[in-house]
C-alpha cells in the first residue's frame, strides 16, 4: 500500500516536472482538455492492463473474418463486443 503512494507521488512529480520544462500546447480546445486530465505515464499502464483483453479482441476479429457463416461471424461479434466491455478506460 505504502508503496502505490509512493509510485504515485513520484510519478506526480515526474509529470510536473516534465510540463514545467515542457508545456504542452494545443490548438483545438477538445484536445487541450484531454491532455490536462490524463497524464502521458498513464498511458503505459493503460496499456499493460488491457494488453490480454487486446490480445482477445485481436484473436476473434481474425476469426470473425475467417467465419465462414453468418452463425460463427454472430459468435466472434458477440466475444468482440464482450471484451470491448472490459477494456480498461481513464474515468473523469
Amino acid at each position: 500500500m505504502n508503496n502505490k503512494k509512493q509510485e504515485k507521488s513520484r510519478r506526480k512529480m515526474l509529470r510536473e516536472e516534465y510540463e514545467d520544462q515542457h508545456p504542452h500546447y494545443t490548438e483545438g480546445i477538445w484536445e487541450e482538455a484531454m491532455l490536462e486530465n490524463n497524464s502521458y505515464w498513464d498511458i503505459d499502464i493503460l496499456e499493460k492492463a488491457n494488453k490480454k483483453t487486446n490480445e482477445g479482441i485481436k484473436y476473434w476479429e481474425e476469426r470473425y473474418d475467417n467465419a465462414s457463416g453468418n452463425m460463427g461471424k454472430w459468435y466472434c461479434q458477440i466475444r468482440i463486443n464482450n471484451l470491448k466491455k472490459k477494456l480498461k478506460h481513464y474515468e473523469n
